[in-house]
């Protein structure tokens, strides 16, 4: 994902301050940060918080701040919603609100799970409460205001067909989905992949992940196939006029 955020950055010219909403443990902003980027992170989980706040100590550019994003006031150049839409249950309020905080020409980063039919007890794990298609992303995207750039898949083929061995060989038991906001706080902690030795060896980007990301890469327009969607959109001065209306 941060491979395809850096591809991102530079065909597209991103840049900051930034606002990265739902910032779980602070990786996202720690790794836009370390370019020199400045901005705020905020996120409704206490214990998300306290991570994202002890990772980015050592960028005082970086504001961590406990807070909701009906809450938030300002103006941004960027704004990220990394694996976050899905987790809100009005999502088109939650885009129309990213949309004012956005100036003229500014960017919106979303990545979200992708197609319907790839739904498995993983969403549940995590709190989902949908999945999306390209089309109705892209929708949602408009009414907020935003334009559609760029519809890149994450996963197809490489990644996609771990998930689907995955999530067949392993079940998880005895998941909640009624209620939605105790699996989303504790995401920024919890592990569907929780296999010891092979998240370990699954974490090191040099062995495997930068290399094959390279390759993964080159099917990035197959939104039709994967789990995982990143959307970039753009605060157009139609949007703005939108907003005012």
């Amino acid at each position: 994902m941060f491979y395809c955020l850096d591809e991102l950055i530079t065909m597209y010219h991103l840049e900051s301050p930034f606002l990265d909403v739902g910032c779980g443990i602070g990786d996202l902003s720690d790794h836009v940060a370390a370019k020199g980027w400045k901005g705020k992170a905020i996120d409704f989980s206490g214990m998300a918080i306290a991570s994202a706040s002890d990772r980015l100590k050592r960028f005082p550019g970086v504001i961590v701040e406990k807070s909701s994003l009906a809450a938030v006031r300002g103006s941004y150049r960027t704004v990220f919603l990394w694996d976050v839409l899905e987790h809100i249950e009005d999502d088109e309020a939650a885009l129309l609100k990213v949309s004012s905080l956005l100036s003229a020409n500014a960017h919106l980063v979303v990545s979200v799970p992708s197609n319907p039919s790839e739904w498995r007890w993983d969403d549940i794990f995590y709190g989902h409460h949908r999945r999306y298609t390209a089309a109705n992303i892209r929708a949602k995207l408009t009414k907020a205001g935003l334009e559609v750039v760029v519809l890149w898949d994450l996963t197809y083929p490489f990644f996609w067909v771990m998930r689907r061995i995955y999530t067949k060989l392993k079940r998880a038991s005895e998941i909640d989905n009624v209620d939605k906001e105790i699996p989303t706080k504790l995401s920024c902690k919890a592990n569907a992949w929780d296999v010891p030795f092979l998240t370990g060896f699954l974490d090191n980007p040099v062995i495997l992940w930068w290399p094959l990301s390279k390759l993964q890469f080159m099917f990035r327009h197959s939104t039709s196939l994967g789990h995982e969607m990143l959307v970039l959109a753009r605060k157009t001065y139609k949007g703005l006029g939108k907003q005012s209306s």
